[in-house]
């Protein structure tokens, strides 16, 4: 999986082509971004295409605002996109001042002139371009309808919904979206206090089973902070359950 940072730029040059790329931020990876994702995969195979995931390095709301929404590290992200699906490119776009001006015609141009794409794969709710003004309806136009395949919204299974099931501690409702493990990182604070990295949000103040290698732990969780006995300064951990 090669990866390349874009800004948007008509003048960029690229050192290979990508005729089907599926568009999206991805957060959390849960099982409707995994259909996208195998779907793109899966047309890339039957066309005999190269294919890519288009990110973005935050979303577009978060750096308007200053904030931190997401719900995942962007390194897991990419080492599951990677892992699990193996793509030839993955592009990711620098969310800037400049990029978010960019017009849904000029996003356009550049996946058809610099990236070479033929058909894309995203969800019914993507925007992009300035102040989100392009759409699906935009994207078909522009390609032509039988190359923008579009999966529709579903709202029992959405990373929208995970944010909300992590704030009240949900954890095996938020397994049961994702279909995978809940995975977090947490970086040492103190001599033996660890905070989780992966997201902002959060988990209610209790106590929590925990996977750590091994070993199944009890602790106690409070503003995403726990006492643990640990060598390393960040640990990657299974978050089983709330008590």
């Amino acid at each position: 999986m090669i990866k390349i940072e874009t800004l948007l730029n008509k003048k960029e040059v690229f050192s290979f082509s990508s005729e089907v790329v599926c568009i999206g931020f991805f957060d959390g990876v849960h099982k409707m971004h995994k259909k996208i994702l195998e779907k793109t995969k899966n047309i890339a195979k039957e066309n005999n295409f190269k294919w890519s995931i288009i990110t973005f390095t935050e979303k577009v709301s978060d750096f308007l605002n200053s904030t931190k929404n997401n719900i995942q590290l962007k390194e897991k992200k990419y080492n599951i996109f990677e892992k699990e699906f193996n793509p030839n490119g993955l592009i990711e776009i620098q969310v800037n001042n400049e990029t978010i001006k960019k017009q849904p015609e000029e996003f356009c141009d550049f996946l058809k002139n610099n990236l070479k794409v033929k058909k894309i794969v995203v969800g019914s709710d993507f925007k992009f371009g300035f102040k989100g003004e392009g759409n699906v309806l935009l994207l078909q136009k522009y390609f032509g309808k039988e190359n923008i395949i579009i999966f529709d919204r579903v709202e029992n299974i959405s990373t929208s919904l995970i944010r909300e099931k992590i704030s009240t501690g949900s954890v095996q409702e938020i397994k049961k979206i994702l279909e995978h493990d809940l995975i977090v990182s947490a970086k040492r604070t103190d001599v033996s206090r660890y905070l989780i990295e992966d997201f902002k949000i959060k988990l209610p103040n209790s106590f929590y089973l925990i996977r750590l290698k091994d070993q199944i732990l009890e602790v106690e969780i409070t503003d995403n902070s726990f006492k643990i006995d640990s060598n390393s300064d960040v640990i990657e951990l299974e978050l089983l359950e709330k008590k």
